[in-house]
């Protein structure tokens, strides 16, 4: 079994880390009213807990013949053996159904011949060795 962590864009941290900061600072702001609504409490509670969720664990394991892939909630199972190619991409809106990614720089693994999800592991050159290992058919581009 092979773990690989997320690598991480400044820029993509920094806007994530506001986000959370903004949401619990008109969350403490709204605590000080006298007529307190418990709703937006824990919408806002629950909304920041899912993006510190998303920053804490986005990563890739490649186990036995299969690539499993999380975010936070988000999660997915990949048979190594039906990957057609990866492909380098970086931007910051790949044209993919999945991204458990945290970075601008990254891969689009697409499989199923039209299925595809974008990922961006810390030990890239690593990983795209270790997807060779069990099938060497994947095309890398």
């Amino acid at each position: 079994m092979k773990n690989y962590l997320s690598s991480k864009s400044f820029f993509i941290v920094i806007v994530l880390w506001g986000l959370v900061l903004f949401m619990l600072i008109m969350m403490l702001l709204n605590l000080n009213k006298p007529s307190l609504d418990v709703a937006p409490i824990i919408i806002t509670s629950l909304a920041s807990a899912l993006v510190v969720w998303i920053l804490l664990d986005t990563r890739y394991v490649i186990k036995n013949s299969f690539l499993f892939y999380r975010s936070g909630p988000f999660r997915g199972r990949i048979d190594i053996n039906k990957i057609d190619k990866v492909q380098y991409f970086s931007g910051l809106y790949p044209q993919v159904t999945m991204k458990p990614a945290l970075d601008i720089k990254g891969y689009i693994i697409t499989y199923n011949k039209q299925d595809d999800v974008y990922v961006s592991p810390k030990k890239s050159v690593d990983f795209i060795a270790e997807l060779l290992k069990i099938n060497p058919k994947i095309e890398v581009i």
